[in-house]
């Protein structure tokens, strides 16, 4: 089901901050090697050559991955069973088909969501797992939060990190983000370029996909407000 969006009050508070960019985790942490087998790597082949050539995902179920909309490409291989990203991964493979968002506005990041279905099954091991989603639309989210991505790292360095990261978020509470079907985070440490798509996990289930963020603010693109449209578009 589609959820058309109105972010203007959102949006004129983001500009208050800074240029929308698709950020970085600052702050983060190496993870412990292969703990987030629901990670995925997205490497995608794309004509703007603004755009980061990766993005990151969360395994969702064995032929399907989830990230964010604007992480769309001409082509887009996925890696799963990842820590360093110059390391040979656990499994490749190529997306069949992209279903991003059908109310998805690439100008605004409205809707910035997308389903990919992989060529093949995934084959679930240690290092490969899926990650639960929520199981209504209205159920309780957790305040503390986990954000990991390969997303750049270092301020003023035009590079992603190697190996995987973590950071520990706190989510606000924002009734502008809560009605615009997102969540946000603030402080000077968060994810963002490189680590879009990545999963906004809270007490092992993913409530959030990483969208967009602006200098101190970070926005989650709120997952149980497109259950059924996750459902329908998996199950058809």
């Amino acid at each position: 089901m589609g959820i058309p969006l109105n972010l203007g009050t959102l949006v004129l508070m983001l500009n208050f901050y800074s240029k929308v960019h698709a950020g970085r985790i600052y702050g983060g942490k190496e993870a412990v090697p292969y703990s987030r087998p629901y990670m995925v790597l997205l490497e995608r082949a794309t004509t703007n050559i603004l755009k980061p050539k990766n993005c990151a995902g969360l395994l969702v179920r064995e032929d399907f991955v989830m990230t964010a909309a604007h992480c769309n490409g001409r082509s887009i291989k996925v890696k799963l069973g990842v820590h360093n990203v110059h390391q040979e991964s656990a499994q490749e493979m190529f997306v069949k088909q992209a279903f991003p968002h059908p109310y998805y506005d690439n100008e605004e990041h409205y809707n910035d969501i997308m389903l990919l279905k992989l060529e093949k099954n995934v084959l679930f091991t240690d290092r490969v797992r899926p990650i639960g989603l929520p199981q209504t639309e209205d159920e309780e989210v957790p305040k503390d939060c986990l954000v990991s991505g390969w997303g750049f790292n270092i301020r003023g360095v035009n590079k992603g990190s190697s190996v995987l990261l973590d950071l520990n978020v706190t989510l606000d509470e924002s009734q502008v983000c809560s009605d615009n079907h997102a969540f946000c985070s603030s402080g000077l440490n968060g994810p963002g370029r490189g680590d879009s798509g990545s999963p906004l996990v809270c007490n092992g289930v993913a409530y959030g996909v990483v969208s967009c963020s602006m200098e101190k603010l970070y926005i989650y693109t709120r997952i149980p407000d497109y259950l059924d449209w996750i459902t329908n578009t998996m199950n058809n």
